[in-house]
């Protein structure tokens, strides 16, 4: 991964004394310029989207989507790495410090301020909230209000809706300007982790059929085939109606008129 990073603690000779909002302009002049500096040293590709390299890095370190991670950063902070919230939230993906921000190993504040480590930490903690609730929309509302708020009310406040519509609208329209590559594959074992994701037939049946939605044209026909024959054993009853087998056939006769 491409790190890029700077640090405030800078000194040269100087025989006279500076006035504190003097050198505090000097030293955020310093700060910007090795921002900007950095950027410039970035892969060209970043010039396409801001820090491109290091969230596709992220999303593929973590298995998640890359549009996902810099739409939470674009609602989080507008891209900008210097970002610092009253609370505390610092950088890119608004890590708090120092409490979150050493749970997801960052023991340095400076390195928040690092766009690919800050980066890297949100994704991180995406990727763990996912796997504690098991649902994308509660692990945004626990990003945005916190784990243990989330869990001791067990549903979504009218705050966090607001948050996740945003994340989602922002989400949509970076995966629309196709400016970062999406993750995707047609593996056996991610589609049975999906569609296992819950016991309630309902919630299990969507889980599968957005997987099947997302990633089926990257699916050989004998992959294709594959998944399909095991509908039963994975989805039980939770395809009574075949819709999913029906998505797949169409999928194959999709694949077998492309080719002619």
């Amino acid at each position: 991964m491409h790190m890029c990073r700077y640090s405030d603690r800078f000194s040269f000779s100087w025989t006279g004394s500076i006035p504190l909002k003097i050198w505090a302009d000097i030293k955020r002049y310093f700060t910007l310029t090795a921002l900007i500096t950095c950027a410039a040293y970035s892969h060209a590709s970043d010039s396409v989207f801001p820090y491109k390299s290091c969230f596709e890095a992220s999303a593929k370190k973590f298995n998640l989507d890359a549009n996902f991670i810099a739409a939470v950063a674009s609602v989080e902070s507008s891209f900008n790495p210097l970002a610092e919230s009253s609370s505390g939230a610092i950088g890119l993906m608004q890590i708090k410090w120092p409490q979150t921000a050493i749970e997801l190993g960052v023991v340095d504040k400076n390195d928040l301020t690092d766009p690919c480590l800050n980066i890297d930490a949100g994704a991180s903690y995406l990727a763990r909230l996912s796997s504690i609730f098991q649902s994308k929309l509660f692990a945004l509302a626990a990003y945005h209000q916190g784990p243990t708020k989330i869990k001791q009310i067990d549903h979504i406040p009218r705050q966090s809706v607001i948050y996740i519509e945003k994340i989602l609208q922002e989400e949509a329209l970076i995966t629309e300007s196709n400016e970062l590559s999406r993750r995707s594959s047609c593996n056996l074992m991610e589609f049975q982790a999906s569609s296992r994701r819950t016991h309630h037939p309902k919630l299990r049946f969507q889980h599968a059929y957005q997987w099947l939605t997302r990633n089926h044209t990257f699916c050989s026909t004998p992959e294709l085939l594959t998944i399909r024959n095991r509908l039963p054993e994975i989805m039980g009853t939770a395809d009574a109606k075949g819709e999913l087998r029906f998505l797949i056939n169409n999928a194959i006769r999709e694949k077998s008129v492309n080719k002619k």
